[in-house]
């Protein structure tokens, strides 16, 4: 189960997602999904990257309900970057990684106090 779902990236994201799957966003039979299961599959991945950020992880794994809500505002935040992959978005993901030094992230904002930086 994810830990942020796809109604509360549409929400938040304001994609208008219920007027291309008949404002069913489950995925019935029958309707075009592709641009839902692109969002699903951006979820996964943008809770990787969140998770992979975060040091370290806690000894229960979250779940929707449980998950902090700057985590899950964090993944949402990460999904609109993947999603719209503009040079802000890039630039703000390109920040989680370490390498690039000096870029600004809000997302790296939101998660570093959950964060115990290696010592390299």
């Amino acid at each position: 189960m994810s830990l942020v779902t796809v109604e509360e990236v549409n929400n938040a994201l304001r994609l208008d997602l219920e007027s291309e799957v008949g404002g069913d966003l489950s995925g019935g039979e029958g309707e075009d999904t592709g641009r839902l299961d692109d969002i699903e599959l951006k979820i996964a991945q943008a809770e990787d990257i969140v998770l992979g950020f975060i040091q370290p992880l806690p000894d229960t794994p979250w779940t929707h309900d449980t998950v902090p809500k700057e985590v899950s505002a964090a993944i949402i935040l990460v999904v609109g970057y993947l999603y719209d992959n503009s040079d802000a978005g890039q630039e703000a993901l390109a920040a989680l990684t370490g390498e690039a030094v000096g870029l600004k992230s809000p997302v790296k904002g939101l998660l570093w106090r959950r964060r115990t930086p290696s010592i390299a």
